[in-house]
């Protein structure tokens, strides 16, 4: 079953949500696919780019990249953009997918990196005059891109702008574009391997992360505790009769919200630890080298019982063999 719709909504009497449909119910939205398309399109002239005058630019930055935009594009057009003004539960699988785990990818892939150095002259100086600004000194910044991240997810599901992204096209389609965009800010705020206007800790940028696990407490275990339901005249009219009930499957959404940020922010703070232990190691392997050309072969400092003046007498007095 394809659930293409040429223009508008997708349709709302959908047959049940099995494992077949699943994998077979797909929707394509030109709103949202073109710009991830154009997105990949111009990264990959960036890289041809390199290419042909001779420079090299990691594989495995592209291969990140496309799979950023490869999951952006399955949490739009895959069946969780045909279920998701169903089921509650679909669109916080959705919703995360899209704010939380594909722009992982996508600030991996280091884009700003590869336009820096792709870019004519001109376009290159645009580019690193938005960066310098003060604009972008502001949101950029890790705690800021934080607060944004946060906002932008209590804002959705608890203001009537949820209620609207169900029966409003564009509203529908500009969240999805706004939740790739803020998770794409906070990662490249906070894994800092694009160049960024800030240098920040690693201590700040730890505490941020542990704190992705309290602020989906905060935003998943009220949904899953009420008893009051979002959107109600909506789900209501559509008279599903198939699935868990209305409320049992805004639990199940609120409890997916929950899980979602506390393994996201495992899964960062190992990666953090990660890289917090190899900084470590490369800052040992400076200092062994710096050494190395100051002393050369010879030993940084001498052993305790070479150091002993030849003056000092030896307080065990002379040995003998034997003794």
């Amino acid at each position: 079953m394809i659930g293409t719709v040429p223009a508008g909504l997708p349709p709302q009497d959908l047959p049940p949500l099995t494992a077949e449909t699943m994998l077979l119910s797909w929707t394509f939205d030109p709103v949202v696919l073109v710009p991830l398309v154009l997105a990949g399109l111009l990264y990959l002239w960036g890289v041809g780019r390199l290419r042909r005058r001779g420079d090299v630019w990691p594989l495995r930055r592209s291969t990140l990249f496309g799979l950023g935009l490869a999951l952006a594009a399955v949490g739009m057009a895959s069946s969780l953009g045909v279920y998701d003004r169903v089921l509650f539960s679909v669109p916080a699988v959705q919703h995360m997918v899209l704010q939380m785990i594909a722009p992982v990818g996508l600030a991996l892939g280091a884009p700003v990196s590869l336009a820096l150095r792709a870019l004519p002259v001109s376009a290159r100086r645009v580019l690193l005059a938005v960066l310098h600004s003060r604009w972008s000194r502001v949101v950029s910044h890790p705690g800021t891109a934080f607060a944004i991240f946060a906002i932008t997810q209590f804002a959705f599901y608890y203001t009537p702008l949820y209620a609207l992204s169900l029966t409003d096209m564009w509203v529908h389609d500009f969240m999805h574009l706004h939740f790739v965009a803020v998770g794409f800010l906070f990662y490249w705020a906070l894994l800092g391997v694009d160049p960024t206007p800030h240098r920040v800790r690693f201590s700040l940028k730890m505490i941020l992360v542990v704190g992705m696990g309290p602020l989906h407490i905060l935003l998943g275990v009220p949904i899953m505790m009420t008893s009051t339901l979002f959107a109600a005249e909506y789900y209501t009219s559509l008279g599903r009769d198939w699935g868990p009930t209305l409320l049992d499957d805004q639990h199940l959404g609120g409890a997916i919200l929950w899980g979602f940020g506390d393994i996201a922010a495992i899964g960062l703070i190992g990666a953090f630890a990660r890289q917090w232990f190899a900084c470590d190691e490369r800052a040992a392997r400076r200092t062994d080298r710096q050494l190395d050309r100051l002393y050369g072969d010879e030993p940084t400092l001498r052993p305790w019982w070479l150091t002993r003046d030849e003056d000092t007498p030896d307080v065990l007095g002379p040995q003998r063999d034997g003794s």
